[in-house]
């Protein structure tokens, strides 16, 4: 496929229907002027209306762990900036599928970042406070890291390659995303949603906190990062560090469902999957650096809860019913 005439820079996205590639999409044609290119591992693109949206150049379908595939692509459209979404984000299936993840998560940046090198083109990437190991939250761009599971090392050793590569880049760690989505991906929010729905019960820890992160907060970040030419790392995250279980009864307040089927347990009393990693006890960031070099205001947990209400019209497929992620 040719590609149009460009007026402005040109964005290359990996793995646009994902649950951030999609918010990552709508936020750089609302919110900026950049012409872009969307990649997938689907053969055609799931946006029904991406046709219509005249700064859309092209879908390709490609495969990041494939280095000649990468190559292929980004040579053909020479993108100023790659913006990565793609990722291996299931962290107990990382554990047992190491090769999978490793392919998914670090391999892929290499070569991504081989070909921004030959093209000239700046790279965001975007990683985990799984990095951590929830000794010190909340953490700020400056701690060391120390992952606790497979997941987590695969994303430090994502960040590293880019270090070490000598082309521009910006790096965003996030934190328990939730959102709605066109295409239901899981996250816990809707996971949550889903089974109060159907009037399930569910059990979740008391002891495991993390600082629940809107989506949209951290697609409205990339476009920002990418405005203004920042590099190095950022950290996005929500400004409240609520236990999974607490973060669930806020879920049903929002949504008005029945938070008496929420029942609260120990992380180690949690129904056990297969294969369980370890996970930090408790995360969440200091993002002072990302609210002043982004302009960036992060919703609190009801805000979000509200923005992600008014989002679930959209939603189609139903949710996975595994929530402990």
């Amino acid at each position: 496929m040719l590609l149009k005439a460009r007026r402005h820079e040109l964005v290359l996205i990996t793995g646009v229907h994902g649950f951030l590639g999609q918010h990552t999409v709508r936020l750089f044609l609302d919110e900026s002027n950049y012409e872009l290119v969307l990649t997938g591992r689907e053969q055609t693109t799931l946006f029904a209306d991406i046709k219509e949206e005249p700064r859309v150049h092209a879908y390709y379908p490609m495969d990041i762990t494939d280095r000649a595939s990468v190559r292929e692509v980004v040579q053909s459209v020479k993108p100023d900036v790659i913006v990565n979404c793609a990722a291996y984000v299931k962290v107990d299936n990382a554990e047992r599928d190491r090769e999978t993840t490793w392919k998914t998560n670090v391999s892929a940046v290499e070569h991504l970042a081989e070909s921004a090198r030959k093209v000239d083109a700046r790279i965001v990437q975007i990683s985990s406070d799984y990095v951590f190991d929830g000794t010190r939250a909340p953490y700020s761009e400056s701690d060391a890291a120390h992952p606790l599971n497979y997941y987590g090392r695969t994303k430090l050793a994502s960040e590293n390659v880019l270090r070490t590569s000598g082309i521009e880049h910006t790096i965003i760690r996030t934190c328990l995303l939730y959102g709605a989505a066109e295409h239901a991906n899981v996250n816990f929010a809707l996971a949550v949603v889903e089974a109060l729905q159907a009037e399930k019960t569910i059990e979740l820890p008391t002891d495991l906190y993390s600082s629940p992160t809107l989506v949209d907060d951290v697609a409205l970040a990339i476009v920002r990062a990418t405005e203004r030419h920042k590099t190095g790392l950022y950290h996005i995250g929500g400004p409240e560090m609520l236990s999974r279980f607490q973060f669930a009864g806020r879920i049903a307040k929002a949504f008005r469902l029945n938070a008496s089927l929420i029942t609260p347990v120990l992380s180690e009393d949690m129904p056990k999957p297969e294969v369980r990693a370890e996970r930090p006890m408790r995360s969440g960031f200091v993002c002072l650096k990302a609210q002043t070099d982004l302009s960036l205001r992060i919703s609190n947990v009801d805000e979000g809860l509200q923005v992600m209400s008014r989002g679930m019209h959209d939603l189609e497929n139903p949710v996975e019913q595994y929530i402990y992620e």
